[in-house]
């Protein structure tokens, strides 16, 4: 066909497919806020190409019919004149990195987030955090200028305290406040290696990790874990490989396997990255979830050498939105300067919150209390998923986090689960180079719930 005829042929095929789905809209077919398949599916569907589909889908969202949605596809706008959306439906969402790094947090109490990074709701102490607030509320001391650059320092001057009691022996000028560790993670990335290095990071680990490095031009190449922590014949070599300046890990209760480094196994890794040269960035969110946490790892090296990084968010309240960083005057410098750059001070009223909140005697009751109920859901979910069949990756005896294998493949479970009103995490959004694809992560918090276990029982059955 001549290269006139056949351009002429695929935009009339565009403009047929594009009258098609606006009379689809116009009669209800289509509803405001649905998800239309995604070009390879529209295209493989009808026997056109891509092209013709992507030119009709544009046409549409040029005349204002569809709204495309970065990661998440196309979707029907609203009707003129009523307020768009601001998330479309989280039952139209793709099982991507996008719905889990964000949409996640799209809360409908309809939903069970089994797969979610968070305790319940009713697991917080809601009396001390009424009490905090108030307490201050009551100061004469302002809270509404912008706060000290390197954080609120009553607090600072708590973390080094309690950190000295671990042996990680610090001063309060080396903590640097941020708006939690995932930000923390991002700003020692940025300011202790530079676009196109390559850094090590657990194998499984952090989803928001993995995504954040990417998007900043680093190359992250995963460490492959077993029940004890890091492979550590493995880490040697990656690192006479590719010589990297940070190896970021989540040692204790890590996330997603809820797996923690023994100690044979946090020695053999601290002499691996002196010996290399290679700057270890602890990332121990974790911590107040155990009820008799190891030194951290950084007591080892010192914080002259290595990077902490901490968190309120998880044990305190997801929505405060405070953590911090302990690591050399130097380096606190340049992550300073940073924070201010890109950011400038974080939210005292948050840090002072945080502050009140982990010295009341309800948030430390709420926290042993949580502590035992991890405990408990753990032993329990364990025993349903090897009675079920499933594969377990490591036996945490605390945490959230349990990694778990179905006992046949099932590559379209986060759909099924999601068209039941259940939230999962597949395995490949924690893994770098896809080899936990076949994993699922599960907050245990949530996955002593029937409603799981009933789903996963028609799974069998089918």
């Amino acid at each position: 066909m001549p290269e006139h005829a056949q351009s002429t042929s695929t935009v009339a095929l565009a403009e047929q497919l594009a009258a098609e789905i606006t009379r689809r809209i116009e009669s209800g077919g289509l509803r405001p806020g649905e998800r239309l398949p995604s070009v390879r599916e529209a295209a493989r569907s009808r026997g056109i190409s891509t092209f013709t589909v992507s030119d009709a889908y544009q046409r549409l969202t040029t005349r204002g019919l569809l709204v495309a949605r970065r990661g998440a596809g196309y979707f029907v706008a609203p009707p003129l004149g009523r307020p768009r959306e601001a998330l479309p439906a989280l039952s139209t969402l793709p099982i991507d990195d996008d719905w889990l790094l964000s949409r996640i947090y799209q809360r409908d109490p309809s939903i069970l987030y089994a797969g979610c990074g968070w305790l319940p709701d009713h697991w917080y102490d809601r009396d001390a955090n009424s009490a905090a607030m108030r307490s201050i509320a009551r100061r004469k001391a302002p809270f509404h200028p912008y706060g000290d650059p390197q954080g609120y320092e009553p607090l600072r001057r708590e973390i080094a305290r309690g950190l000295c009691t671990q042996h990680l022996h610090v001063g309060a000028d080396q903590v640097l406040m941020t708006q939690g560790a995932s930000k923390a993670l991002d700003m020692v990335a940025c300011t202790l290696a530079e676009p196109g290095d390559t850094v090590l990071i657990d194998e499984p680990g952090y989803c928001n990790l993995i995504s954040c490095l990417r998007l900043r031009g680093f190359k992250p190449v995963g460490v492959p874990w077993n029940a004890d922590g890091p492979d550590c014949e493995r880490l040697a070599t990656l690192l006479a490989q590719h010589k990297p300046r940070l190896f970021f890990s989540n040692p204790l209760l890590n996330n997603p396997s809820g797996a923690s480094y023994t100690l044979s196994t946090a020695y053999r890794v601290m002499k691996l990255l002196d010996d290399a040269g290679c700057t270890l960035v602890e990332d121990n969110v974790a911590q107040p979830f155990h009820p008799a946490p190891p030194p951290p790892l950084c007591s080892l090296g010192g914080a002259e050498r290595h990077v902490y990084i901490g968190s309120f968010s998880k044990s305190l309240a997801p929505g405060l939105r405070v953590g911090y960083v302990v690591a050399s005057h130097e380096r606190i410098e340049r992550l300073l300067r940073y924070k201010m750059i890109t950011g400038l001070t974080t939210p005292v009223l948050n840090e002072m919150l945080a502050m009140e909140l982990a010295e009341a005697a309800g948030s430390r009751r709420q926290l042993n209390e949580a502590r035992e109920a991890l405990q408990e859901a753990q032993y329990v979910c364990q025993q349903r998923f090897e009675a079920a069949g499933w594969t377990l990756f490591a036996r945490p005896a605390h945490g959230l986090f349990l990694l778990a294998r179905p006992p046949h493949a099932a590559p379209v479970l986060a759909e099924q689960a999601r068209d039941a009103g259940i939230v999962l995490a597949p395995g490949r959004l924690f893994s770098c180079d896809g080899s936990h694809a076949d994993w699922w992560r599960f907050n245990v918090a949530y996955s002593r719930n029937s409603r799981l276990w009933d789903f996963l029982g028609t799974l069998r059955h089918k």
